[in-house]
This record gives structure tokens, sequence and C-alpha cells, in this order.
């Protein structure tokens, strides 16, 4: 399920403290900025870097795989603030100094000075460190006059000084851990550099392990230098510190390693264990650790650990490294636990089927779990053309095994076949996969020490591996055919508006399904027709309108309520008997989105055989305004046997009680997504009480709402778009950069626009959003429980169709009666809103960051009385 609190940022230690967190980021960026800088001026590149006749002269004299490894260096300045933007090609457009460039310029000196001692560390191992420290010691001594000078910073803005010195005491203070010195100081400079930049740290219960993963990789930007300048070096990749890097990645994995399992357990606490998987799969195995934990966690903490006698779980490990297979055996040995292990790679699925088929084991009937190795597959560049991209969106750089450039277009090809490979083995129990993603240079530019993208996507990209954008992520794995299960899926951080990190379970789109509802509703004569009201919604939610494909933007935030509704659905079957009746309803139902998606979740996880197996009933109510969408719902979902459908308006068109409706019956669930932030106070303080009226003892009310304020400054309300569109239609002049249509539509609107038009268009969007205290105090007076706020993104092509569903732009500006005049004017109001809108904080690589607040609640019955 989405993460059910909000996180700040992913964190490499366990405190999280934030200000310890931003100074473990400005470290691990300085270390690479410093390196990077050093580089390009050994290369000599930096005195010129924008002088356009020098770069281009430049650039046509490098060979492929400099250039290639240039672009990616230039991608690390882009990302940090201080360059516009890094060439696409030879004859590109050199970049220029930002303000927050020209400011970091002034300190050039400290930053080359501080890269040229982080080259004295190009030869370290896993026993190097403390000599490579002795060798670069008299470099630090140097520098440390300039660290008790805080650097010269006292000219620059309180931020600016910040952002440097910790760049520049970070970079010094990395390779002092890594070396043991920070713990047995060896000169009096150490220790006076651990009382200034240590104390940063305090809050962190000791160093991050995240100076270890960019660490690893000091050997191979030692050597960057010379490979800008075009040397004909060997692959930069194979100086990096991979014991260290192994080490460190384990303990920043943590956080992400204990949600990834959760799910692995869910899987294993499903009924009938005859079908559950036989084994568990980790390719990229390492050591053995993650396997251990999971096979104990299955022994001691689901039900299927009651009875491994007869279901036993073999633990099978992939990797590429003979030593790790090793290691790994003997710590799974040490701790009883049934393994095979094997050695192959992430690249290779058919090799490692034919290897565990050796072992009596078919590899579809294994679930697979794999954290961070998808990226780090070998680039065949064999993918074919395929509509895999996001138009615009190209932010990365990457290069091949020999340094050469690669479009972003071409890895994500290269990512589709690659999932494509591993779709026919992962069909039966998914494929639970940490995935780390680039954040583009434009975004994370906005958040200096926020994040460490500058740094792991710089040495990902010299030692050619391949993450991509957490959008673009989701769009190949749909590409390749596997979708996400949304109740399962999380992502880190979790309220900003980037995605450094995400947890998905994925599965084949054909077993995304629920008997009795159509996967596609329309035959191809019926999607040729004009599209209405119902199936405009329907295809906002789901793309296509396939019901198997839900629209991330909509889908992530549902899975949250479908996670909760799980869990009450199976603790009722736990506790109640054959003959009783378990109720969900989905409150403002609409076109079944919430529905669609609880039908399929509880058919995947087999509930509804639990249902049938405890005698019990389970009934699912919708109830919604009898409009076109909720005909389309009805449509949907009108042959399943569960399903029950009410009008919440009575004959004489006024709002029905939930008594009236569901006469004596008691529910256990209440859903209601998409639908709190569209309803005044005034009638949401009723409508509370009624749903407390209605929902037994221990019972869930369980919502989402995309547009309840406030918002905050690094996040957009849903509705905030329709409304800069709407008030952009009314107030801008009616001028030629308009089309002749959209003049005279806009000159109509301007012209019927009245107090009316404005009451209608605000039953449609209310013209101020509710706000999350409002509704805590509304809930409160007749439920326990908590609400919280998360972020997802949605794309300008899903916030155009949001306003180009029929209604919508019907109710929203009623002053333009015909549909034609009022897509056109929308559609060009929407490109030039959009844009603006995206400029800001809130803003992603390729839409805008939605803030989406949750609630979950208990009504408060006491024994014998009524609720409050």
């Amino acid at each position: 399920m989405p993460n059910p609190e909000p996180i700040d940022a992913i964190a490499p230690f366990e405190t999280g403290h934030r200000s310890a967190r931003r100074a473990a980021f400005l470290a691990q960026d300085g270390t690479v900025l410093s390196s990077a800088l050093a580089a390009l001026d050994s290369a000599g590149i930096l005195p010129g870097i924008t002088d356009e006749e020098f770069m281009r002269r430049r650039m046509s004299g490098l060979p492929d795989q400099a250039f290639g490894r240039l672009r990616v260096v230039l991608r690390v300045l882009v990302g940090q603030g201080w360059l516009t933007g890094v060439p696409d090609d030879r004859r590109g457009h050199p970049p220029g100094w930002t303000g927050a460039g020209a400011a970091a310029v002034a300190h050039h000196g400290d930053y080359l000075a501080v890269g040229r001692f982080l080259s004295a560390f190009a030869d370290v191992g896993r026993d190097g460190w403390p000599a490579a420290w002795e060798a670069a010691a008299p470099l630090f001594s140097a520098l440390m006059p300039r660290v008790a000078a805080r650097w010269d910073t006292d000219g620059l803005l309180p931020e600016q000084a910040e952002i440097i010195t910790g760049h520049l005491d970070g970079a010094l203070l990395i390779p002092a851990v890594l070396a043991g010195a920070a713990e047995h100081p060896s000169s009096p400079e150490v220790d006076k550099l651990l009382g200034i930049a240590g104390e940063r740290f305090s809050h962190a219960g000791g160093f991050p392990a995240g100076f270890g993963v960019v660490g690893s990789y000091l050997p191979m930007l030692a050597r960057l230098g010379g490979l800008l300048a075009g040397a004909a070096e060997h692959d930069p990749a194979q100086y990096v510190d991979r014991a260290l890097n192994a080490r460190a990645g384990r303990a920043v994995h943590v956080r992400y390693d204990k949600d990834l399992l959760a799910v692995v357990l869910d899987l294993f606490n499903r009924p009938a264990p005859e079908e559950q998987p036989r084994f568990v799969v980790e390719v990229g195995c390492g050591n053995g650790s993650r396997l251990r934990d999971i096979h104990q966690a299955i022994r001691d903490r689901t039900a299927r650990g009651t009875v491994l006698d007869a279901y036993p779980v073999v633990m099978v490990g992939v990797d590429g490294d003979p030593v790790a297979l090793e290691t790994a055996r003997a710590m799974l040995g040490e701790h009883d636990v049934p393994a095979v292990l094997v050695q192959g790679t992430v690249d290779e699925p058919e090799r490692i089927a034919a290897e565990l088929a050796r072992h009596g084991l078919a590899m579809d009937e294994g679930l697979h779990v794999r954290a961070f190795a998808d990226h780090a597959r070998r680039y065949r560049g064999t993918g074919g053309p395929g509509p895999v991209s996001v138009p615009g969106a190209g932010d990365g750089a990457y290069v091949d095994e020999e340094g050469r450039p690669v479009p972003d277009e071409a890895v994500e090809r290269d990512l589709v076949e690659h999932l494509r490979r591993w779709a026919p083995y992962v069909r039966r129990h998914g494929l639970v996969v940490l995935a780390a993603h680039t954040i583009a240079p434009q975004v994370a530019r906005r958040f200096p020490g926020r994040l460490q993208s500058v740094a792991l996507d710089a040495c990902h990209g010299l030692s050619h591996q391949y993450p991509v954008g957490h959008d673009r992520w989701l769009q190949c794995c749909r590409a390749a055919g596997l979708e996400t299960v949304p109740y399962e899926s999380r992502r880190y951080p979790a309220h900003q508006p980037f995605v450094a990190v995400s947890l998905n379970r994925l599965l084949p789109v054909e077993v995304r399904t629920t008997p009795h509802v159509p996967a596609v509703p329309l035959s191809p004569a019926q999607a040729a027709l004009p599209q209405d009201d119902g199936r405009g919604l329907h295809e906002l939610l789901f793309a296509g309108g396939d019901t198997r494909r839900p629209r991330p933007w909509a889908a992530d935030p549902t899975g949250w309520i479908v996670a909760q509704a799980l869990h009450t659905i199976e603790r009722r079957i736990a506790t109640g008997g054959p003959g009783q009746t378990i109720r969900v309803l989905d409150y403002g139902a609409g076109t079944g989105l919430g529905a669609i998606e609880l039908l399929k979740a509880l058919t995947e996880r087999r509930t509804d055989r639990l249902v049938a197996e405890s005698g019990m009933k389970l009934e699912m109510h919708l109830a919604d305004i009898r409009t076109p969408w909720f005909d389309q719902g009805e449509r949907l979902l009108g042959g399943h046997p569960w399903t029950r459908f009410h009008e919440l308006r009575g004959p004489d068109g006024k709002f029905r009680t939930m008594a009236e409706i569901m006469g004596p019956d008691k529910v256990d669930i209440v859903l209601a997504s998409m639908v709190f932030h569209l309803i005044p106070p005034k009638s949401l303080t009723k409508l509370a009480a009624d749903l407390a009226r209605l929902v037994n003892p221990g019972g869930m009310l369980l919502w989402n709402a995309p547009d309840i304020g406030p918002a905050g400054s690094e996040a957009f309300l849903f509705h905030d778009a329709n409304r800069a569109i709407r008030q952009s239609v009314l107030t801008s002049p009616v001028d030629e950069t308009l089309p002749a249509q959209v003049r005279e539509a806009v000159a109509r609107v301007h012209a019927a626009h009245c107090a009316e038009t404005d009451k209608r268009a605000g039953r449609r969007i209310l013209p101020a959003p509710n706000r999350a205290d409002a509704l805590v105090d509304i809930f409160d007076t007749h439920f326990t429980g908590n609400v919280h706020q998360q972020n997802f993104e949605i794309l300008p092509d899903e916030l155009l169709d949001t306003l180009l569903v029929p209604s919508n732009a019907e109710e929203y500006f009623p002053e333009l009666p015909e549909r034609k005049a009022r897509e056109a004017v929308v559609r060009a109001f929407s490109a030039r809103v959009v844009p603006r809108l995206r400029e800001r904080s809130g803003g992603t690589a390729t839409g805008l960051s939605l803030k989406w607040t949750f609630g979950k609640h208990t009504p408060r019955h006491t024994s014998g009385k009524a609720p409050r």
C-alpha cells in the first residue's frame, strides 16, 4: 500500500533528523561536485565552459566516450542549479552559469583544491583507505585554514553559504570517516574538522551510511579528468569499490527492506499454501542477508511458517560474483535456511531459468524480489521503437559500456525489452522490486541538500547504469505488459515533487482482473463513437478505458483505501461466522474506480475464496447521484453478484439519509474516493453524522481527496490548475496570440460572465477548497481516527482531460453552451497555464505534484448508545 505517513526524504540513517540528513546530502553532493570541477579543470574545459565558440570547438574534438561522460558531468552541475543546461550533441548550445553557479564559481579554487585532495583516493579497496588517507594528509592539512575561515562565505546569502560550506566540509569528512580517521583522529586537523563539520550530524547517531555509497565511487571519480580529456583508459566502472558499495548500500536500504518485507510476508499469509510461491528468488543477492531475513520472517510471522514441513520455502540466491555466492552460502547455511545458489545476473532470465530447472525449480513458481538491480543491467540497445517516452521529458545523461552517449529513449526501449524478458517468469506471483530513479535537473536544483540525486545520478551515469525517472519507470513497466499492484506500492519521499525510490509489485496485465467486470467495456465500434460523459470519466481513470490499467495519478491514492479495506474485510472474516454478511459502501462511487480496484484485490488475494469458505457473504453497495458517471459504474459493475446500486437522491430530488437507503443494515466499511473535496463543509457535517450511524462498531470510514488544502509550497491541489484556467479565461485580454475561434469564444465568455455563472461553476469545483483541519474537526465529532497527506504526480494531459470530461466543462464554463467551443478554450488556456504552474516548486519533471489527503476513522460508538 502507499506510505501511510509522509516521509520527508530518503533517509540514509535511522533517526531521519532533518538537519543531519541535509548535511549528509550536501556532503555527498560536495564530493561529486568537487571531483567534477577538478576533472573539468584538468581536462582544460572549466575555464571556457560558457564560451560558445570554445565549447563547440572542444566538443567537436572529443571522442564519443569523452563527450558521453562530459554530458554526465555537465548534468551534475545543472542538477545543482549552477549551469543552465546540457548540450544534446556536439553542436548544442553551451551552458551558462546561473546566479547560484556564479556564487559557486567565486569559490571554484576551493572546490578544485578539495577535488585534488579527493583524487588521492584513486586506489582504495577493502584495506586501502587508511593508506590513502596517510598519503593525502598533507593536502588535507593545507585545506584546514580554509575550513577555519569557513571558506570565506561571509559575503554570501545564508543559504548559499550553508550549501558551499556543507559541500566542502562534507567532501573532506567523507574520506576521513571511511579511512577511520574520524574514529581515531591522527592529527589535530581531523579533530578540528570534526569539531566544525561533525556537529551537523550530532542527531544522526553516527555518520550516515550514504557516505560509503558515494565514497565507493571515489576511485572512479579520481580518474575522471583523464576521461574527459579523451584519454583511452579502461572502463571507469571497474574502479568502483564494490565491497564498500555493497556494505553501505545494505545499511542505506534498511527502510526500504522493511517495506519490501511487509509486501512479501503478506503473500505468505494468504489462504491456500499450495498456491503460494514455492521459493523466493533474489537476483543480486550479495551476501544473502535479505534472503535470510525473508525466510526467518516467513517462518516466524506468517501462516505459511506453521506448515513449512508440508510446504517448505526455498531461498534462491543469484549473483554474478562467485565470492558473494560463497558468502551467501555460508550465511544461509549458518541460519539453517534452505537455499539454492546460482551464478547469474539480472540480464539473463532465460539462463537463470535453465539453472533453476536443473534444481527441479520452475522459475515461474517462485516469487521474485530484487533491490536496485534493474538499473545496473547491461545495456543491450536492442529495444525496438515504441511510444514509451514522456514527450519533452528527456533529462538523463547515459553512456554505454564504452562511454558513448545513449539517448533517453534508447534507454527506455532497452528497459522495456529487459522487463519483457522477465515477464513470463513473474506471471504467477509477481516481481517485488525496489527501483532507484533519476531526478530531473530542473527539479533537483530546487532542493539543494534535500535529495541525493546530484551525487547518485552522476555515479550511476559514469558507471553505465540506467535508472530512469519514476513516471518513465511506470510507463516502461506498462509497455512491457506489467502492471503495478496499487495497494502494495510505495514511493520515497512521499510528500515532495520527486520520487527517488519506489517499491512496486509487478504482475502481468492479464491477471489484474476480476470476474464479472469487463476488462475493456467497449467494442472497437463503440470506441469510435463520440465520448459521452460517463465514458469520459472512466477513461480519465483507466488508460484506454481498460480496467486492468488504472492511471497512476488516481490508482495509487485509491490503493491506500483498498489496502485498509482489505485488512478490515479479512479481520471480519477471521472473527465472523457462517450466515454473517460483510457490507462495504462505496459512497460517491462515480464510475466505480474504488469498487473495481477493491474487487481486483479481493480476487488476486483469494479473499473471495475465504468469504465462501467461511460461509459468510459479502455485499458491495455503490451509492451516488444518478448521472452518466454512475450509469457507467453500473454498466461496469452491474453484473457482479456482490454489487448493489443506490441513488442518493429520492424522487423529490432531495438527498436521502443512509437509513432510508440501507434500511436496518449496517456496514463494516465506507469508502469515499475523491468525494469529500466536492462537498461544502455544511453538507459534509450532516453527512459525517449520517455515516457514523451507519458504520458497525469497529468498522471503518476510509477516504481520500485530492483537493483539500493547504497544498503547501511544494505541491498543488487537484483543481488548482482548473481554477487557474478559469481565472485566466475570465481575465485575459482577447488578443492576437489566440486562434480566431478561441478569441471569439473568450469574448462570449466575458460577455456572459456573471454572478450566476460563477455560482454554477462553484458547484462543480469549490472556489475555496475545503481544508484538512476543518475536515478533522467535522469527523472528530463522530469518529476517532487520523488524517494524513501525501503527494502523487499527475501529467498535463491528465489535467486537461479532467476538464474535458463533458459535464465538468459544461458546468465549469457555463458561459459557453457549445461543447466544441468549450473544448477549444480549455485546450488553449491549459497550454498557457499548466507550463507556468510546472515552473513553480510543485512542478515535477513531467507534470504537477498533487497533495492528496487521506482519512481513516472508526465511529465513536459506545455500548448501547447511538453515536454522537
